[in-house]
């Protein structure tokens, strides 16, 4: 069970580092708040890429690359949710993703899934929108109404995202296990290639927008520079509980343990950003647990 350990301290990384790339979004264009987080790993990145040259073959490469476009396309779409709305709405928006993740996991990867582990989902997302304070009090109208709204569109597409890298990230790690590597170095090495890339990614955009030198400076400006290593500290750490994750679980158990942040989000937004819960969201939060429960239980 190394993954639910792994996974319950990548959430709570994860919402320490939503909370930074928060306010670098307010202070840096979408592209550098995104990039941000990707930066500080760069040079590891490209040795451990030097050094591991022997096991990229064409499908880890490949899945690896889907990886990283999708991540930086969830990231940016995940900025943009919490922009949108405060600190734990948008969070829950983008973590619809286990129920997101289901879905493509069936229809497009043939995975296995059954009735119980649908049902347990569903309920566990449920307690999310429950948690996301949509306006169930003014009738049908109101609550579709507030679905409408960009926020709602950003957090859903970002888990979309996710939902792929997550199925991507799985096959490249499997990949490397079937090379013999350990799960612990599949999972890191995997990591490594996708950081790599994603900043070959980012550096071509800021070239192409001729903003290259000016953006990284205000990346590592004097104002941004405390939120920037911090972003850049708990990705990292999280990424590397992610990656070896998901090269020990299974993508869908991984992506319904992972809710609980909208929990650890809650609380960090009720006790350091002061944003009050009402009664509904504890409702909500009772639903996840159970959803998370029910669905790590039967799968056991």
């Amino acid at each position: 069970m190394a993954w639910i350990f792994l996974t319950l301290c990548a959430t709570i990384l994860q919402t320490f580092r939503n909370i930074e790339q928060k306010k670098l979004g307010q202070k840096l264009d979408l592209l550098s708040a995104s990039w941000s987080r990707f930066i500080l790993p760069f040079p590891i990145a490209i040795l451990a890429v030097i050094l591991s040259v022997k096991n990229i073959n064409h499908d880890f490469f490949y899945y690896c690359s889907i990886c990283a476009i999708f991540q930086i396309l969830g990231n940016s779409l995940m900025i943009k949710t919490l922009q949108s709305k405060n600190f734990s709405v948008g969070i829950a928006f983008y973590k619809t993703e286990a129920l997101q993740a289901t879905i493509v996991g069936v229809i497009i990867f043939n995975q296995d899934v059954s009735l119980i582990t649908i049902l347990a989902i569903i309920t566990a997302t449920i307690g999310i929108i429950m948690i996301s304070n949509l306006k169930f009090k003014h009738g049908k109208k109101e609550f579709f109404k507030s679905l409408k709204t960009p926020s709602t569109t950003y957090g859903l597409l970002s888990g979309f995202c996710f939902s792929i890298t997550g199925f991507n990230l799985k096959f490249a790690t499997t990949n490397l296990n079937n090379q013999g590597l350990s799960q612990i170095n599949s999972g890191l090495l995997t990591l490594m290639l996708v950081i790599f890339l994603q900043n070959l990614i980012y550096i071509s955009i800021k070239f192409l927008q001729k903003r290259l030198k000016n953006d990284l400076k205000n990346i590592f400006n004097t104002e941004n520079k405390f939120s920037f290593f911090k972003a850049a500290f708990f990705s990292f750490c999280g990424s590397v509980c992610w990656f070896c994750a998901y090269s020990f679980g299974d993508v869908i158990l991984i992506k319904t343990l992972g809710q609980i942040e909208i929990i650890f989000a809650l609380l960090v937004s009720h006790f350091m950003m002061k944003e009050k819960n009402n009664l509904t969201q504890i409702i909500g939060i009772f639903l996840v647990l159970i959803g998370i429960v029910v669905t790590i239980t039967s799968n056991s």
